[in-house]
């Protein structure tokens, strides 16, 4: 489907600059057609992407409320088997897990988008996955955000 979106301004583009309003006329079609899938009505699947949503959210909220940037070193990796911190970085590496945390949760939830057609029980897998990965990373940046 993006492909042909795709191909499709390739031409239009070879054949001149499409006027704005063809563009956002595509692509309000596109999103039109994306939203009438039936994952998007499937109310499990919304009620685990929407959590994990959130959940990236609050923790991205409850970091920028926490930490501060600084000059000094921060802590940034905790090892059971050492004594405690380990290694210290940039003031921003809590983000770090948090961002990642939100590529885990996109991708999780573009990969069952794309497979809920074929198996569900994968799709809610995904979806729940980054969920747990969200908690996980939430729990993780919490911890040093009280280091601080």
């Amino acid at each position: 489907m993006l492909d042909s979106i795709l191909v499709k301004w390739y031409n239009r583009r070879m054949n001149g600059i499409p006027p704005l309003r063809a563009l956002r006329r595509t692509f309000q079609n596109t999103f039109s057609h994306v939203l009438d899938r039936r994952f998007f009505r499937d109310r499990l699947s919304m009620t685990l992407l929407v959590g994990a949503l959130v959940v990236n959210g609050l923790n991205l909220v409850a970091l920028a409320l926490r930490i501060r940037p600084t000059d000094v070193p921060v802590p940034t990796r905790y090892s059971n088997l050492g004594s405690g911190f380990d290694q210290l970085g940039p003031w921003y590496s809590p983000f770090l897990i948090a961002l990642a945390a939100l590529a885990i949760t996109v991708a999780n939830g573009y990969f069952a988008y794309q497979g809920f057609g074929r198996s569900r029980l994968a799709s809610f897998f995904l979806l729940t996955g980054s969920g747990v990965v969200a908690i996980f990373s939430l729990i993780i940046s919490l911890a040093f955000g009280a280091v601080r």
